[in-house]
């Protein structure tokens, strides 16, 4: 009973420590952390595992260039992106999980849909360069309505842009395989 109750008295602490949360946090890249592995877990197609690989991507190097921000080191979100891009991509190439090109190209008719075979980009990789752009712009979207408006819409607003589209996106790929 005294851990129940210790624990309680962290979590409570905890809780009212919490900062305000901004746009491109953490939560942001939990929530496509989350989705990733829970995709591959259920056997989901690469396709649509790679556009929650590209929201990871685009989440974590939009919230570490903002917490650099704060530590006074100023780091374009674009360059951050892109080498967050292909610190994800290059290894993923390196270590088997992004097929051989040729090994791709071999492939049944039916998979070019997504683009393989015809140009020779896995599925995987067509889903993360699908998802960082879409979600990168969704992001994009909601940072230029809180700055003209001066504040957001709605609480949250950059986790619903970014989970609207990728539902949209999820759909779309879904639809194809």
């Amino acid at each position: 009973m005294k851990r129940f109750i210790i624990f309680s008295l962290i979590g409570i602490l905890l809780v009212l420590n919490i900062q305000a949360v901004m746009a491109h946090c953490p939560l942001c890249t939990v929530a496509a952390g989350g989705g990733i592995a829970v995709a591959r877990w259920l056997g989901v197609d690469d396709s649509i595992v790679g556009v929650f690989v590209g929201a990871f991507i685009v989440s974590t190097a939009l919230w570490l260039g903002k917490w650099l921000n704060k530590k006074n080191i100023v780091i374009s979100g674009a360059i951050l992106v892109i080498a967050s891009f292909l610190l994800t991509v290059v290894p993923f190439y390196t270590g088997g999980v992004i097929t051989d090109m040729e090994m791709v190209k071999s492939m049944p008719e039916h998979h070019a849909i997504l683009g393989m075979g015809a140009f020779g980009i896995d599925k995987l990789l067509t889903g993360i360069i699908f998802g960082s752009v879409f979600v990168w712009g969704a992001f994009a979207v909601s940072d230029y309505i809180k700055k003209k408006r001066g504040k957001v819409l709605f609480p949250y607003q950059g986790i619903v842009f970014m989970a609207i589209t990728l539902a949209i996106l999820s759909g779309i790929f879904w639809g194809l395989t």
